[in-house]
């Protein structure tokens, strides 16, 4: 009896361990794309206030200021357009995006003051050489800056 019990443990732990080369259980970028997947999708900002470029040691920083459909929003972002190529006029092209509440609806009277956003993202030197300038979208229009 007691030899049977040993048998039946070692191909419980045969088997354990024959899993273990199947790979791991959790598979992290697979949990980020599920993730993602469940939040909702960006939308554009209202409206664009203002624009800068500030200068780095290594290219520059654009910053969009805006103004989000609603209180809540959350993860600005300066999406970049024409897979990272500038349009036919020599510019680079942005939109403005944000991920929307769960709720919404709960949050839409809310003042401009608690609406505005702010999102950056950084432009390498070679990025801008020939480049007229930068047009960042919104849900209405757009703004540009020239170089």
């Amino acid at each position: 009896m007691m030899r049977i019990r040993l048998i039946v443990a070692a191909l419980f732990a045969a088997l354990a361990l024959s899993a273990c080369d199947m790979g791991p259980m959790f598979d992290p970028e697979k949990a980020e794309a599920e993730r993602l997947a469940a939040l909702p999708a960006k939308v554009a900002v209202d409206r664009i206030e203002t624009l800068e470029l500030g200068r780095l040691y290594d290219g520059y920083v654009l910053t969009a200021f805006g103004v989000a459909p609603g209180a809540g929003y959350y993860q600005p972002e300066l999406r970049i357009r024409y897979e990272g190529r500038p349009a036919a006029d020599g510019f680079y092209e942005y939109d403005f995006l944000v991920r929307p509440p769960a709720d919404a609806a709960t949050l839409a009277g809310a003042p401009e003051s608690a609406r505005r956003m702010r999102a950056d993202v950084t432009m390498p030197i070679a990025m801008l050489r020939g480049a007229r300038g930068v047009r960042v979208w919104s849900s209405r229009d757009s703004i540009e800056g020239r170089f």
